[in-house]
């Protein structure tokens, strides 16, 4: 049966093409660092709020995957979209000034984030380009998501800033918080805590809290 319109074969041709376009990193996500979060989280810059820089795919790296800040698969559980979608006036917010991501660049990250977080094209790729987990060695063990949380106390990184609130748990190398103003857990990397609030954090993971319900 001959083609009536070859201009909709054509697009129709096209179409699996569209679907199939991934979001891809150097292409969609490093323009939106670049532009939306270099201005406090770059190496290059010499600025690294929180120890957190988006312009080194080494350092990057390690922070994607479960519990840290970008988790393949589920934008719903990454802290990162959290912070990007905080209303503003939000402290929270990323960018903390100006405007914030664009309704397109939300969606962009979204989608970037549930194929994978992938940093390089490649059938080989893992999710964040992350290489298998290494058991852990006199570690704590895993997390208690519903473990209760300590009473709030001030927690300080490596670079000076400080939050409150409460410890949950321990994730291999991760610290679980419980903030009062966050529903979800704050997970962050025990290496980007001073020494005084890593020496805390290896505490309490030994010492569970105590259930505050009475007798």
């Amino acid at each position: 049966m001959p083609v009536r319109c070859p201009l909709l074969f054509f697009l129709l041709l096209l179409a699996p093409a569209a679907v199939l376009r991934a979001a891809d990193f150097k292409r969609d996500i490093a323009p939106i660092f670049k532009a939306k979060c270099h201005e406090c989280h770059s190496e290059k810059a010499g600025k690294e709020k929180n120890g957190y820089v988006f312009d080194n795919l080494e350092r990057l790296k390690s922070d994607i995957g479960p519990s840290c800040q970008i988790v393949p698969g589920k934008p719903e559980e990454s802290p990162l979209m959290e912070l990007l979608t905080a209303a503003a006036g939000d402290k929270r917010r990323m960018p903390p000034k100006g405007e914030g991501l664009t309704p397109k660049e939300l969606k962009l990250m979204r989608e970037w984030i549930r194929e994978g977080a992938l940093l390089e094209k490649g059938p080989s790729s893992k999710p964040g380009g992350l290489p298998p987990p290494k058991p852990a060695e006199n570690k704590p063990g895993p997390s208690k998501p519903n473990a209760p949380a300590t009473p709030p106390e001030k927690w300080t990184s490596t670079t000076g800033e400080v939050i409150e609130a409460g410890f949950v748990a321990m994730e291999g190398e991760t610290v679980v918080l419980k903030m009062t103003n966050r529903s979800q857990p704050y997970r962050v990397p025990l290496s980007r805590l001073n020494e005084e609030s890593r020496k805390r954090a290896l505490e309490r993971a030994k010492s569970p809290p105590v259930s505050r319900g009475g007798n």
